[in-house]
């Protein structure tokens, strides 16, 4: 629960792959619950909801996970779950290279739909497979990271950053943090490792997409700056309109860019006994 100083930000959070790469455990470790032993396959789409905390920030993310269908029949329902979206994860399998390839095309139709700022993250699953048969690795960490580098990030693939093969024999939670590269990692659903560091960097990735986009949309819309200091959006009254000047009422424009007497001429009617003059007015003991 949100403390009163304590920020709050909505974000919705995709899981695409192809079907059989581990999505719906993957997403039951996210949830903080452990996988079923024999998941039923999803059908269009699953909804759960999980908060999380950025601790830089001190901000609350209120996180919708959406659990989409891998079968291709299933694939046109799927784009409309990902649109909108402020984050996705891209999920296959590293003992199945197959998954790899289908992920790829997963992550261009992404890119074609959905918004300029989407956050991807490419998550390998089912590092467990690979600690108790090393020889079951299909998918290298590191062909991983250059693709994303040159697909993503623009960056050639013979400039991305070079990962050697770690000690462990899972490569469990490999993040390539040199230069920003923490956009794909690998996990397993089956004991949680690697999910919570998944977690973290998801609450921290949404919260600076936030802040920028706020800054944005702030760029973006003017502002006229007041007499009495700052704009009239962020200034002493805050309300988010303008109002028309004061002072020295002889030398006011009015909005119409008529002078004001003019306006008064042409506006104020004509009514016997009626005087447009204040001072006329005030000695008439009438209100100017």
């Amino acid at each position: 629960m949100a403390t009163s100083n304590q920020a709050a930000i909505e974000a919705k959070l995709v899981v695409l792959g192809s079907q059989g790469v581990g999505k719906s455990s993957l997403v039951s470790r996210l949830m903080g619950q452990a996988p079923q032993s024999n998941p039923l396959s999803t059908v269009g789409a699953s909804f759960v909801s999980r908060k999380l905390v950025d601790v830089d920030s001190n901000t609350t993310v209120r996180l919708q996970i959406w659990d989409t269908a891998g079968q291709e029949r299933f694939r046109s329902i799927s784009r409309l779950y990902y649109r909108g979206a402020h984050a996705v994860l891209l999920c296959y399998d590293v003992t199945d290279e197959r998954s790899w390839h289908e992920m790829k095309g997963w992550l261009k139709e992404v890119m074609e739909q959905a918004d300029d700022d989407l956050l991807i993250h490419v998550v390998g699953c089912k590092i467990d497979l690979i600690a108790e048969d090393p020889s079951r690795r299909a998918v290298p960490f590191e062909q991983t990271v250059s693709w994303l580098a040159s697909e993503v990030s623009g960056v050639a693939a013979s400039s991305a950053p070079n990962y050697g093969s770690p000690s462990s024999k899972r490569s469990s939670m490999l993040w390539a943090q040199d230069e920003g590269w923490d956009t794909c990692s690998e996990v397993t659903a089956k004991d949680g490792e690697g999910i919570e560091e998944l977690l973290r960097v998801l609450a921290r990735k949404l919260v600076d997409q936030r802040t920028k986009r706020d800054t944005a949309t702030h760029a973006r819309t003017p502002a006229t700056t007041s007499d009495s200091g700052g704009d009239y959006f962020h200034g002493r009254h805050n309300t988010g309109s303008f109002r028309l000047g004061h002072g020295d009422r002889s030398k006011r424009q009015s909005w119409l860019g008529l002078p004001t007497a003019a306006i008064e001429s042409v506006m104020t009617p004509r009514v016997p006994g009626m005087t447009t003059d204040p001072e006329e007015a005030r000695q008439r003991g009438r209100c100017c």
